[in-house]
This record gives C-alpha cells, structure tokens and sequence, in this order.
C-alpha cells in the first residue's frame, strides 16, 4: 500500500502579516519561528551564519506590535557592534524584560553605565566610588519617587531638588553625571529617545549668585608664615612644592626631578579630554622671601624621592589604589595653626574686585598663578601650560589679571608704535 504524502499546514494569515512586517522593518535576514510556545528571533547574516534568542513573547498575533518594538532596538544595539544575544541580555536587564512592554530598570543601567566608564579604563574604580557613585544613588531615587519622571528634564529638574546651591560644584556633578547617564542609555542601551539630556545643561546647574564669597590667593608673606609655622619636614616640603610650583594637591605624589624642571605625570581627566590632561614640565617660581626654594627643593627630591613627601600623601584603600593627596593636604592645612589664623585675617579683609577673601588649599595653587603674571610677566598662555589646564580654563579662573594683563600690554605696543611713528617723522 502506497504511503500518501502529509500535507504541510498553512501558516495561519497573522503569521505570515508578522513575519512579512518583520522582514520589511529589520530586513529580509529577520525571521520568527514558534519554539514552546514562545517566539524565536532569528538574524541570518549575508555570510549565512544565523543568531538566534527566545523572546518572553508568546507566539501569537498580539505580539506583534511588542516584536517589532523589539527587533528594532536589537538592531539598532548589533549595529553599535553587540552580537544578537548580548544585545538580547541587555535590553532585558535595560527592561526587565525581554520585550519593549516592562519598565526600564534603571539599576541595570547604571551597573552597565558604571562598567563602560571603570572597564574601559575612562575612570578609576575609586573615582566612581567617590564621586559617581553618591550621584547614582540620588538618581535611582528620584526615578522611584511619585510622580515617576517621564523624561530626561523631569528627571534633572527633581535632580536639582536634591540640594545644592546653583552653581555649585555639588549641583554641577550631579546634573552632569545623570546626563552621562542618560545619554549612554539612549545611544548605547536603546533606551527610548525621551530620555535624551538637553545638550544646554546650565539652566539645571545654575550659577552662583553675586555676592557669594570667593577663593582668593595665597599672598607671598602669607607663604612664608605659613612655611615658617610648620614644624614637620615632611609637611613643609609638600607644601612647598604645592605654593612654587602650582600644584593640585593630588599631584604630589606623580613627581619626579628633571634637569631644572619638575616633571609632573597626573593627567586630570575632564568632560572635554576624558584620556586626561597632558603630563607637563613645570618652572618654579619662589615667593618673595624664599629665593631658591624652588631649586632646593628639585634638590631634595632627586636625592629622596617620595620620602620627602608625607607617608600619608601615599594612602591606599582596600584594593591597593592611591587615594588622592590632595585630601590629605586638606586634613593636615585644616589642622594647623598659622593656616587657621590665616584664613580667619582673610576672611576679615573687605572684598576686592572679584579676588574673594577665602582662603582655601588651592589657594597656594592660585598664588602661582598670581606670580606667574604680576611678578615673572608670564603670558596667559605660558602659565595655563605650566599649570596644566587649557587656556580657557585659565581665563575663567584669573580672568581679572589676565585681562589687566592684555589691556597692560596693548597700551604699552600702543604707545610704543605711536612714538616711533613720531620720530619716523622727524627724521
């Protein structure tokens, strides 16, 4: 008896419609297949070698809207360079699920903003832990709290509720590491484009009011009190290197001699240059009263190296990793004496211009800088290289004596054009 051939069932019409919708928005390498129950997301690649992951879809007709949704996310996340799976696990961690329908979990998001950051070697893990971290936290509370943000400028705008003055430093990183959050949500984890920040961040940040108390620097007399009420040698030294040489207080422990120059190798990462700042070969400049500090202090470095430094400029935490000596210096200034009794006479003194009366431990980094231009006549652009930072960066922060500075010396070629056109005229 001949067997009779068993007809193939038609797949039913709302199969077909997915399957030709599919294949019309992700292209014809796009296909779906029944697997339990479940739909199976299948991407055939032109070299013919297939990938495929098993949506939390149930293979029926009203999935159809959410599988699209999802397929054009998957696509889009393989075309930034995911493999179809990788993509898969990460918009379900980004979801909650692994269809478009669930909530973002914004957690996910940060552990997966967290490692493109400290992976990648962008930041250090203690940075994250220090400055990231405490901001996150604030994030993914504000995101809990009713009514849930719906957007990326409801959720800045709760953000600035969180405190801080306008302006301030704390309100600036805040703002600033959720837009880096949101932006890596968007662009790198196919979150939707509502999320996107504002590329005009300042309205959220603020500025600060005028009249708010400024830093100012440190005066040479004042250095020289300073140096001469220090009792630990180890100490003065540091402190030393900081008010010569212009140093941010981390820096005391990348330093090395070279020739007549102090080779300083931090490199200061920042929004505009995340590799770091260059590594720089510093002048330094002695404080009226200290001639040759500078020179000496080269001097014992070359011969001692960190131990001329205080071992507490060298902690670590618990996996071994530097911490900030820039810290450390605050403690030790914050705690002596002459710096209490100097801050206190400065704080007395009525403000002038915009030079402010706080006294500060970058003020002795500011003092270089004062020195820089009204002792030595170094240029703007010599003294922001010397002292590590763009020449933007340094007009904004000593804009009054760079300006005078300008106006200084175009009035000198002014005059000095004006008379020899004179005398050419004579002749």
């Amino acid at each position: 008896m001949t067997a009779i051939p068993r007809r193939t069932a038609k797949a039913p019409a709302w199969v077909k419609g997915m399957r030709q919708s599919l294949a019309g928005q992700n292209g014809e390498g796009w296909m779906v297949r029944d697997i339990r129950g479940r739909i199976q997301l299948t991407c055939r690649f032109v070299d013919g070698q297939r990938s495929s992951v098993v949506l939390e879809l149930p293979w029926a007709g009203t999935s159809q809207a959410q599988l699209l949704t999802t397929a054009e996310k998957l696509k889009a996340l393989m075309i930034q360079g995911r493999g179809l799976k990788e993509a898969h696990n990460l918009l379900t961690r980004s979801t909650g699920t692994s269809t478009a329908a669930g909530e973002m979990d914004w957690t996910a998001m940060v552990e997966d903003f967290r490692n493109s950051k400290v992976e990648t070697g962008a930041i250090k893990a203690t940075t994250w832990k220090k400055m990231y971290a405490p901001e996150m936290r604030h994030l993914l509370l504000s995101m809990e709290a009713r009514p849930r943000p719906v957007n990326s400028k409801t959720l800045l705008q709760r953000l600035v509720g969180v405190g801080g003055a306008p302006g301030s430093d704390g309100r600036k990183h805040r703002i600033q590491y959720a837009s880096q959050l949101l932006k890596h949500a968007v662009n790198e984890c196919a979150a939707d484009p509502r999320w996107m920040p504002p590329a005009d961040l300042k309205p959220f940040v603020g500025s600060k009011p005028k009249g708010t108390t400024l830093t100012t620097f440190a005066k040479d007399d004042q250095i020289v009190r300073l140096l001469a009420g220090i009792d630990n040698p180890q100490w003065r030294n540091a402190v030393g290197f900081v008010a010569c040489f212009g140093l941010r207080g981390v820096e005391l422990t990348y330093l090395t001699p070279k020739g007549g120059f102090l080779h300083c190798s931090y490199r200061k990462r920042t929004a505009r240059k995340e590799e770091g700042t260059d590594t720089r070969d510093i002048v330094g400049l002695d404080p009226i009263g200290l001639e040759g500090l500078s020179a000496n202090l080269l001097a014992l470095l070359e011969e001692q190296g960190n131990a001329c430094f205080p071992p507490t400029c060298f902690r670590t935490n618990e996996e071994g990793e530097l911490l900030a000596a820039g810290h450390a210096l605050s403690q030790y200034l914050g705690r002596n004496k002459v710096w209490q009794e100097l801050v206190a006479e400065t704080a007395a003194l009525p403000l002038t211009g915009n030079t402010g009366n706080e006294l500060v431990p970058y003020s002795l980094r500011h003092g270089y800088a004062a020195r820089a231009h009204e002792d030595y006549g170094f240029s703007p652009r010599k003294t922001a290289g010397l002292m590590g930072h763009s020449l933007l960066t340094h007009s904004r922060h000593y804009g009054s004596q760079v300006d005078q500075e300008i106006l200084d010396t175009a009035l000198q070629q002014a005059q000095a054009v004006v008379t020899r056109r004179k005398l050419e005229s004579q002749v």
